[in-house]
């Protein structure tokens, strides 16, 4: 009996965890280790997704400014594809042509305008590093989503011509044009925007009623309404909307 009384004494004295108490300690340190993980990995998705965000806001920010500053100095649209209105296409592809004094010398690429004004005007040689006549173009729901500039005019069915250059790195997934008049007499529905489709409807002088965008249609569109989406490599995407009024209008 006093042997048996002696090994308890030891036994129950000895230092150490029990089993039970180790698989606890386990217990507790895996939830406490999964917690902050899944706190570690949170901040890291929220910071990549702010990144993104913020460079897709300055990108296209950039891009949109400058479409602004080009579009101000336009004196005139001189050619359209798909426009908005009823026959418009969010896959088809979408571009704007305008011509631009930016060397302010009165003529565009070279070429006095036609009646020349008196007196006439001195004209710089056509730059074909830096043209006055641009179009904006996107290819629609082509594989390649890009938003193009192309010096001049657009001549065939795609953005992806000699001298086209893509202005934004992201995907653009969506690209619309509006186009407003400040000629509120044809504002046919009243809600104080002269659209050109109530241009055509009118009929002449400021329209042909024949469907479409063209002259002289053209002749009387005072501002620009851009739309564009713009997706990252991440997937993250983001929408925007300004509108360009024409002040220099010939």
């Amino acid at each position: 009996m006093n042997v048996f009384r002696a090994a308890y004494a030891r036994t129950n004295g000895d230092t150490g965890f029990t089993l039970i108490e180790m698989l606890v300690a386990m217990l507790v340190l895996g939830a406490l280790g999964s917690i902050f993980l899944t706190t570690i990995i949170g901040a890291k998705n929220s910071a990549t997704t702010t990144i993104s965000e913020h460079n897709i806001n300055e990108e296209a920010r950039l891009a949109l400014n400058r479409m602004s500053r080009e579009l101000r100095q336009a004196i005139g649209v001189t050619d359209v594809r798909n426009p908005d209105g009823a026959s418009y296409d969010p896959s088809a592809v979408t571009a704007i042509t305008f011509a631009a004094d930016f060397n302010g010398d009165g003529c565009i690429d070279g070429v006095a305008p036609t009646p020349a004004p008196t007196p006439a005007p001195t004209c710089q040689a056509y730059d074909a590093a830096n043209p006055e006549t641009l179009t904006y173009c996107w290819g629609g729901s082509s594989s390649n989503k890009q938003l193009y500039l192309i010096p001049g005019t657009l001549s065939g069915s795609t953005c992806q011509v000699s001298g086209a250059l893509p202005i934004l790195s992201g995907d653009v997934t969506a690209f619309k044009l509006s186009y407003r008049s400040n000629q509120y007499l044809y504002d046919a529905n009243d809600d104080g925007i002269t659209t050109w489709s109530e241009l055509d409807q009118a009929g002449l002088p400021v329209g042909n009623n024949d469907g479409q965008l063209d002259q002289p249609e053209l002749a009387n569109i005072d501002s620009v309404v851009i739309d564009l989406t713009v997706a990252s490599a991440d997937g993250h995407s983001q929408s925007y909307e300004t509108q360009v009024d024409l002040r220099n209008l010939s």
